[in-house]
């Protein structure tokens, strides 16, 4: 809907913003650096559309540091993030939506949760603060049989596969290499991944296909708007 003139939304009056938040950074060494926010762009447009929602353009750059080893991965304090996004949802405020529905389409983004329940604790109900982050609904796309594994959490199957839907050219699949790591997801919150991983993958990017790619869009679309 940002394509639309400011006249044409005010017709159409939406009371629901959604917010697609994605991150510039490493995505192994078969995916690009703009995957996430490539993520965001898609799924938030297929939610806007269904919900009638004003929708924003998705944020390229959050907070990513634990992705830092490699030339390509920006990012911001979360403190900086943390003002940024409240600036933006009470912006939205300022003229009269009373709905942000944020999509979060990187993990890392360990600041998210505190920004939310601070936003409803001041304004709600005057104003509704909802995030959904699309990495809650893998193991739901494993148990209905939309993907083959269940390892995903950095450039994986799923990931790779939203990629190869969406921006096929921009993927080297010759040069994905499946790596789980051995230690748990919070390892991450003691450095940067390459630690647990040295090419940056965490999961089985060899079992992507674009095929995948759609019904994973598909489905997190659903998944978010209920």
């Amino acid at each position: 809907m940002y394509q639309k003139t400011a006249d044409e939304i005010m017709a159409l009056d939406p009371e629901l913003a959604i917010l697609p938040v994605g991150s510039v950074e490493q995505h192994g060494p078969h995916l690009p650096v703009m995957t996430d926010w490539a993520i965001a762009s898609e799924l938030g447009r297929r939610v806007a559309e269904q919900m009638n929602a004003f929708l924003l353009p998705a944020l390229p750059i959050s907070t990513c540091r634990e992705q830092m080893g490699k030339k390509g991965s920006v990012w911001m304090e979360p403190v900086t993030f943390y003002q940024m996004m409240t600036d933006i949802i009470l912006s939205l405020k300022t003229q009269g939506f009373k709905k942000v529905g944020i999509l979060q389409c990187h993990g890392g983004i360990f600041i998210m949760t505190p920004i939310v329940r601070d936003l409803n604790a001041k304004y709600n109900p005057e104003l509704m603060v909802a995030n959904v982050d699309p990495c809650t609904f893998w193991p739901i796309l494993y148990q209905e049989g939309i993907i083959e594994t269940n390892t995903e959490l950095h450039a994986g199957e799923v990931e790779t596969s939203q990629m190869l839907a969406v921006a096929p050219e921009s993927v080297h699949l010759e040069r994905a290499i499946d790596f789980v790591p051995e230690v748990p997801r919070p390892y991450l919150s003691y450095g940067s991944i390459f630690r647990a991983s040295p090419s940056g993958v965490w999961g089985e990017p060899s079992k992507a296909s674009a095929e995948k790619g759609e019904r994973v869009f598909a489905r997190s679309a659903e998944l978010a708007v209920a």
